[in-house]
Protein backbone atom coordinates (compact mmCIF):
# COMPACT_ATOMS: atom_id res chain seq x y z
CA UNK A 1 0.00 0.00 0.00
CA UNK A 2 2.80 2.14 1.13
CA UNK A 3 4.03 1.42 -2.42
CA UNK A 4 0.82 2.56 -4.30
CA UNK A 5 0.93 5.55 -1.93
CA UNK A 6 4.18 6.70 -3.05
CA UNK A 7 3.64 6.12 -6.76
CA UNK A 8 -0.11 8.24 -6.94
CA UNK A 9 2.83 10.90 -4.84
CA UNK A 10 5.01 10.80 -7.87
CA UNK A 11 2.53 11.11 -10.39
CA UNK A 12 1.08 14.11 -8.83
CA UNK A 13 4.04 15.84 -9.55
CA UNK A 14 4.25 17.13 -13.57
CA UNK A 15 7.96 17.83 -13.12
CA UNK A 16 9.01 14.76 -11.81
CA UNK A 17 7.50 13.10 -14.79
CA UNK A 18 8.63 15.25 -17.11
CA UNK A 19 11.86 15.09 -16.05
CA UNK A 20 11.91 10.86 -15.46
CA UNK A 21 9.99 9.60 -18.47
CA UNK A 22 9.71 12.52 -20.82
CA UNK A 23 12.99 14.40 -20.87
CA UNK A 24 15.10 11.18 -21.87
CA UNK A 25 12.80 10.21 -24.36
CA UNK A 26 12.93 14.03 -25.91
CA UNK A 27 17.00 13.63 -26.34
CA UNK A 28 16.67 10.35 -28.00
CA UNK A 29 14.15 11.37 -30.38
CA UNK A 30 16.22 14.98 -30.70
CA UNK A 31 19.59 12.95 -31.45
CA UNK A 32 17.10 10.92 -34.13
CA UNK A 33 17.03 13.67 -36.22
CA UNK A 34 20.81 14.19 -36.32
CA UNK A 35 22.59 12.87 -39.20
CA UNK A 36 26.31 11.50 -38.45
CA UNK A 37 26.69 9.94 -42.00
CA UNK A 38 29.39 12.66 -43.09
CA UNK A 39 32.60 11.24 -44.30
CA UNK A 40 35.41 12.75 -41.37
CA UNK A 41 37.69 10.12 -40.09
CA UNK A 42 37.37 6.58 -40.87
CA UNK A 43 37.84 3.99 -38.84
CA UNK A 44 40.11 1.17 -40.02
CA UNK A 45 41.37 -1.77 -38.51
CA UNK A 46 44.91 -3.20 -39.15
CA UNK A 47 45.75 -6.97 -39.26
CA UNK A 48 49.56 -6.83 -39.68
CA UNK A 49 50.48 -10.73 -40.15
CA UNK A 50 53.78 -9.40 -42.03
CA UNK A 51 55.57 -8.33 -38.81
CA UNK A 52 58.58 -6.29 -38.52
CA UNK A 53 58.46 -6.58 -42.49
CA UNK A 54 54.71 -4.56 -42.90
CA UNK A 55 55.88 -2.08 -39.68
CA UNK A 56 56.94 0.94 -42.05
CA UNK A 57 53.81 0.48 -44.45
CA UNK A 58 52.17 0.27 -40.97
CA UNK A 59 53.54 3.59 -39.75
CA UNK A 60 52.59 5.25 -43.03
CA UNK A 61 49.28 4.08 -42.61
CA UNK A 62 48.99 5.86 -39.06
CA UNK A 63 50.56 9.06 -40.77
CA UNK A 64 47.28 9.56 -42.66
CA UNK A 65 45.30 11.61 -41.02
CA UNK A 66 42.06 10.24 -42.98
CA UNK A 67 42.63 7.26 -40.82
CA UNK A 68 42.21 6.27 -36.81
CA UNK A 69 43.96 3.00 -37.07
CA UNK A 70 43.76 0.23 -34.99
CA UNK A 71 45.76 -2.97 -35.11
CA UNK A 72 44.56 -6.28 -33.89
CA UNK A 73 44.34 -9.87 -35.32
CA UNK A 74 42.06 -11.24 -38.15
CA UNK A 75 39.64 -12.32 -36.07
CA UNK A 76 39.56 -9.26 -33.53
CA UNK A 77 39.19 -6.82 -36.26
CA UNK A 78 36.70 -8.92 -38.49
CA UNK A 79 34.35 -9.13 -35.45
CA UNK A 80 35.16 -5.51 -35.02
CA UNK A 81 33.88 -4.91 -38.82
CA UNK A 82 31.19 -7.02 -38.29
CA UNK A 83 29.67 -5.23 -35.76
CA UNK A 84 30.32 -1.57 -37.25
CA UNK A 85 33.32 -0.70 -35.04
CA UNK A 86 35.22 -0.28 -38.05
CA UNK A 87 34.84 1.05 -41.24
CA UNK A 88 37.67 -0.84 -43.28
CA UNK A 89 39.36 -3.78 -42.29
CA UNK A 90 43.73 -3.97 -44.18
CA UNK A 91 44.98 -7.38 -44.25
CA UNK A 92 49.04 -7.31 -44.93
CA UNK A 93 50.09 -10.49 -45.38
CA UNK A 94 52.52 -12.54 -43.92
CA UNK A 95 54.13 -12.76 -47.53
CA UNK A 96 54.17 -9.53 -48.06
CA UNK A 97 57.71 -7.25 -48.56
CA UNK A 98 58.29 -3.62 -49.63
CA UNK A 99 60.81 -4.32 -52.48
CA UNK A 100 58.60 -6.96 -54.16
CA UNK A 101 54.68 -6.36 -55.37
CA UNK A 102 52.28 -7.95 -53.53
CA UNK A 103 48.60 -7.92 -53.36
CA UNK A 104 46.84 -7.07 -50.09
CA UNK A 105 42.82 -6.88 -49.65
CA UNK A 106 40.76 -4.28 -47.70
CA UNK A 107 37.36 -5.35 -46.09
CA UNK A 108 34.46 -2.97 -46.29
CA UNK A 109 30.81 -2.42 -46.04
CA UNK A 110 30.18 -1.63 -49.67
CA UNK A 111 26.42 -1.69 -49.32
CA UNK A 112 25.76 0.66 -46.20
CA UNK A 113 28.76 2.12 -45.97
CA UNK A 114 29.55 2.84 -49.96
CA UNK A 115 30.78 6.50 -49.83
CA UNK A 116 33.68 5.87 -46.80
CA UNK A 117 34.85 2.31 -48.18
CA UNK A 118 35.51 3.75 -51.50
CA UNK A 119 36.96 6.74 -49.93
CA UNK A 120 39.34 4.35 -47.60
CA UNK A 121 40.53 2.18 -50.42
CA UNK A 122 41.36 4.91 -52.89
CA UNK A 123 43.70 6.96 -49.87
CA UNK A 124 45.35 3.01 -49.11
CA UNK A 125 45.61 2.79 -52.40
CA UNK A 126 47.77 5.70 -52.37
CA UNK A 127 49.66 5.10 -49.01
CA UNK A 128 50.80 1.67 -51.22
CA UNK A 129 51.76 3.26 -54.02
CA UNK A 130 53.69 6.23 -52.00
CA UNK A 131 55.45 3.17 -50.10
CA UNK A 132 56.13 1.17 -53.11
CA UNK A 133 58.13 3.71 -55.40
CA UNK A 134 59.62 5.14 -52.33
CA UNK A 135 61.65 2.39 -51.61
CA UNK A 136 61.71 1.26 -55.40
CA UNK A 137 61.47 3.58 -58.10
CA UNK A 138 59.55 2.23 -60.82
CA UNK A 139 58.20 -1.17 -58.87
CA UNK A 140 54.94 -2.24 -60.48
CA UNK A 141 52.45 -0.72 -57.99
CA UNK A 142 50.70 -3.11 -55.33
CA UNK A 143 47.24 -3.87 -55.55
CA UNK A 144 44.48 -3.64 -53.21
CA UNK A 145 41.10 -5.50 -53.34
CA UNK A 146 38.38 -3.91 -51.49
CA UNK A 147 35.95 -6.96 -50.97
CA UNK A 148 32.31 -6.25 -49.52
CA UNK A 149 31.34 -7.48 -46.27
CA UNK A 150 28.32 -7.17 -44.82
CA UNK A 151 27.77 -5.89 -41.31
CA UNK A 152 25.35 -5.03 -39.20
CA UNK A 153 25.57 -0.94 -39.71
CA UNK A 154 25.16 0.19 -36.31
CA UNK A 155 24.24 3.87 -36.03
CA UNK A 156 24.80 6.35 -33.49
CA UNK A 157 21.64 5.83 -32.16
CA UNK A 158 21.91 2.03 -31.52
CA UNK A 159 25.02 3.89 -28.97
CA UNK A 160 23.41 6.51 -27.85
CA UNK A 161 20.16 5.02 -26.92
CA UNK A 162 21.59 2.65 -24.06
CA UNK A 163 23.46 5.55 -23.05
CA UNK A 164 20.70 7.80 -22.33
CA UNK A 165 18.97 5.04 -20.40
CA UNK A 166 22.32 4.96 -18.16
CA UNK A 167 22.21 8.68 -17.76
CA UNK A 168 18.27 8.73 -16.62
CA UNK A 169 18.81 6.06 -14.54
CA UNK A 170 21.76 8.13 -12.66
CA UNK A 171 19.69 11.34 -13.00
CA UNK A 172 16.78 9.78 -11.23
CA UNK A 173 18.45 7.79 -8.18
CA UNK A 174 20.78 10.94 -7.19
CA UNK A 175 18.53 14.21 -8.06
CA UNK A 176 15.25 12.36 -7.57
CA UNK A 177 16.24 11.05 -4.27
CA UNK A 178 18.59 13.91 -2.58
CA UNK A 179 16.19 16.67 -3.67
CA UNK A 180 12.80 14.75 -2.89
CA UNK A 181 14.01 13.52 0.41
CA UNK A 182 16.00 17.24 1.15
CA UNK A 183 12.67 18.88 0.87
CA UNK A 184 10.87 16.32 2.94
CA UNK A 185 13.30 16.65 5.71
CA UNK A 186 12.99 20.67 5.50
CA UNK A 187 8.90 20.06 5.94
CA UNK A 188 9.71 17.93 8.65
CA UNK A 189 7.73 14.94 6.47
CA UNK A 190 10.20 12.71 8.18
CA UNK A 191 10.17 13.50 11.41
CA UNK A 192 6.25 13.00 12.10
CA UNK A 193 6.50 9.67 10.63
CA UNK A 194 7.70 8.39 13.79
CA UNK A 195 4.44 9.52 15.53
CA UNK A 196 2.26 7.85 12.60
CA UNK A 197 1.59 4.19 12.42
CA UNK A 198 3.78 3.55 9.65
CA UNK A 199 7.24 2.26 10.28
CA UNK A 200 9.55 5.07 8.69
CA UNK A 201 11.72 2.06 7.21
CA UNK A 202 8.30 0.97 5.56
CA UNK A 203 8.74 4.43 3.91
CA UNK A 204 11.71 3.87 2.18
CA UNK A 205 11.57 0.59 1.01
CA UNK A 206 7.92 2.04 -0.33
CA UNK A 207 10.10 4.97 -1.76
CA UNK A 208 12.82 2.84 -3.49
CA UNK A 209 10.12 -0.09 -4.70
CA UNK A 210 8.30 3.33 -6.72
CA UNK A 211 11.16 4.15 -8.22
CA UNK A 212 12.29 1.11 -9.36
CA UNK A 213 8.69 0.66 -11.00
CA UNK A 214 9.23 3.60 -12.53
CA UNK A 215 12.68 2.60 -13.63
CA UNK A 216 11.10 -0.64 -15.72
CA UNK A 217 8.49 1.99 -17.09
CA UNK A 218 10.94 4.49 -18.84
CA UNK A 219 13.25 1.38 -19.73
CA UNK A 220 10.51 -0.53 -21.45
CA UNK A 221 8.76 3.17 -22.95
CA UNK A 222 12.72 4.40 -24.51
CA UNK A 223 13.81 0.63 -25.68
CA UNK A 224 10.14 0.55 -27.18
CA UNK A 225 10.20 3.75 -29.09
CA UNK A 226 13.68 3.12 -29.91
CA UNK A 227 13.16 -0.34 -31.81
CA UNK A 228 9.48 1.07 -33.43
CA UNK A 229 10.48 4.75 -34.33
CA UNK A 230 14.65 5.11 -34.58
CA UNK A 231 15.73 1.84 -36.28
CA UNK A 232 17.18 0.84 -33.04
CA UNK A 233 19.08 -2.78 -33.44
CA UNK A 234 17.74 -4.29 -30.36
CA UNK A 235 18.95 -8.34 -30.67
CA UNK A 236 19.31 -8.68 -26.25
CA UNK A 237 18.06 -10.01 -23.65
CA UNK A 238 15.61 -7.90 -22.33
CA UNK A 239 15.50 -9.52 -19.10
CA UNK A 240 19.33 -9.00 -18.60
CA UNK A 241 18.53 -5.18 -19.75
CA UNK A 242 16.21 -4.83 -16.47
CA UNK A 243 18.59 -6.61 -14.16
CA UNK A 244 21.24 -3.97 -14.77
CA UNK A 245 18.90 -1.18 -14.62
CA UNK A 246 18.07 -2.29 -11.64
CA UNK A 247 21.34 -2.79 -10.11
CA UNK A 248 22.30 0.57 -11.90
CA UNK A 249 19.54 1.78 -9.80
CA UNK A 250 20.45 0.69 -6.95
CA UNK A 251 23.83 2.47 -7.05
CA UNK A 252 22.69 5.85 -7.42
CA UNK A 253 19.53 5.44 -5.08
CA UNK A 254 22.84 4.49 -2.40
CA UNK A 255 23.89 7.92 -3.48
CA UNK A 256 20.91 9.91 -3.84
CA UNK A 257 20.32 8.90 -0.15
CA UNK A 258 23.93 9.49 1.09
CA UNK A 259 23.26 13.15 -0.50
CA UNK A 260 20.24 13.59 1.26
CA UNK A 261 22.04 12.63 4.82
CA UNK A 262 24.23 15.29 4.61
CA UNK A 263 22.78 18.05 2.35
CA UNK A 264 20.11 20.52 4.48
CA UNK A 265 18.68 22.32 2.03
CA UNK A 266 17.97 22.13 -1.64
CA UNK A 267 20.84 24.24 -2.59
CA UNK A 268 23.33 22.43 -0.93
CA UNK A 269 22.53 19.10 -2.68
CA UNK A 270 22.71 20.66 -6.26
CA UNK A 271 26.33 21.25 -6.33
CA UNK A 272 27.05 18.00 -4.25
CA UNK A 273 25.01 15.97 -7.14
CA UNK A 274 27.03 17.52 -10.18
CA UNK A 275 30.36 17.20 -8.77
CA UNK A 276 29.13 13.30 -8.61
CA UNK A 277 27.37 13.37 -11.58
CA UNK A 278 29.19 15.52 -14.20
CA UNK A 279 32.43 13.72 -14.61
CA UNK A 280 30.65 10.46 -15.43
CA UNK A 281 28.05 12.07 -17.94
CA UNK A 282 31.13 13.56 -19.67
CA UNK A 283 33.67 10.43 -19.18
CA UNK A 284 31.66 7.71 -19.13
CA UNK A 285 30.78 7.06 -22.62
CA UNK A 286 27.23 8.07 -22.42
CA UNK A 287 27.26 10.62 -25.78
CA UNK A 288 30.92 9.77 -27.78
CA UNK A 289 32.96 6.48 -27.04
CA UNK A 290 35.55 6.76 -24.45
CA UNK A 291 38.28 5.38 -26.79
CA UNK A 292 38.83 9.22 -27.77
CA UNK A 293 39.87 9.34 -24.56
CA UNK A 294 44.08 9.33 -23.67
CA UNK A 295 44.64 6.16 -22.44
CA UNK A 296 45.51 6.36 -18.61
CA UNK A 297 41.93 8.74 -18.76
CA UNK A 298 40.35 5.64 -19.87
CA UNK A 299 41.68 3.56 -17.23
CA UNK A 300 40.27 5.65 -14.91
CA UNK A 301 36.67 5.97 -15.96
CA UNK A 302 36.46 2.60 -16.95
CA UNK A 303 35.81 1.85 -13.39
CA UNK A 304 32.73 4.61 -12.67
CA UNK A 305 29.74 3.15 -12.18
CA UNK A 306 27.87 4.64 -14.95
CA UNK A 307 30.79 3.57 -17.00
CA UNK A 308 30.11 -0.39 -15.56
CA UNK A 309 26.08 0.39 -16.23
CA UNK A 310 26.29 1.83 -19.87
CA UNK A 311 28.47 -0.37 -21.06
CA UNK A 312 27.01 -3.40 -20.02
CA UNK A 313 23.67 -2.15 -21.43
CA UNK A 314 25.26 -1.45 -24.60
CA UNK A 315 26.69 -4.98 -24.83
CA UNK A 316 23.04 -6.24 -24.31
CA UNK A 317 21.13 -4.49 -26.39
CA UNK A 318 23.13 -3.98 -29.41
CA UNK A 319 25.84 -7.48 -29.26
CA UNK A 320 23.59 -9.61 -27.77
CA UNK A 321 25.72 -10.41 -25.17
CA UNK A 322 25.09 -13.09 -22.14
CA UNK A 323 24.91 -12.68 -18.94
CA UNK A 324 28.68 -14.38 -18.55
CA UNK A 325 29.55 -12.09 -21.12
CA UNK A 326 28.56 -8.80 -18.99
CA UNK A 327 29.51 -10.69 -15.16
CA UNK A 328 32.90 -7.48 -15.26
CA UNK A 329 30.04 -4.77 -14.99
CA UNK A 330 27.99 -6.73 -12.87
CA UNK A 331 29.86 -7.74 -10.68
CA UNK A 332 31.58 -3.68 -10.74
CA UNK A 333 27.53 -2.27 -10.27
CA UNK A 334 27.83 -5.20 -7.23
CA UNK A 335 30.82 -3.69 -5.55
CA UNK A 336 29.52 -0.06 -6.43
CA UNK A 337 25.90 -0.95 -4.61
CA UNK A 338 27.70 -1.97 -1.51
CA UNK A 339 29.61 1.12 -1.21
CA UNK A 340 26.58 3.89 -2.17
CA UNK A 341 24.12 1.37 0.61
CA UNK A 342 26.83 1.79 3.43
CA UNK A 343 27.27 5.04 2.67
CA UNK A 344 23.66 5.53 3.20
CA UNK A 345 23.09 4.00 5.94
CA UNK A 346 26.09 5.60 7.68
CA UNK A 347 25.28 9.37 6.03
CA UNK A 348 21.24 9.13 5.93
CA UNK A 349 19.39 11.14 8.81
CA UNK A 350 15.43 11.73 9.01
CA UNK A 351 16.15 15.48 10.73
Amino acid sequence: MLTLASMKMFMRQREAILWTLLFPLLVVILFGFVRFNGVGSIGLGVVNEAGATGADLLARIKSVRTFEVTEGTRESEMGELAKGERDLVLLIPAEYAPATSAEMTAYGDLEAKPQVTQLGGLVLQRVLDESAFAGAPGLRRTALSTLPFKSRNLTYMDFLLPGILSMSIMQMGIFGVAFGFVSLKKRGILRRLWVTPIRPNDFIIAQVAMRLLVLLLQMTIMVGVGILFLNLHFIGNIALIYLMGILGAVVFLGFGFSLAGISKSEDQVAPLANIITLPMLALSGIFFSRSNLPGFVRSITSVLPLTYLADGLRSVAIDGATLAQVTPQILGLVLWGVVSCALAVRLFRWE
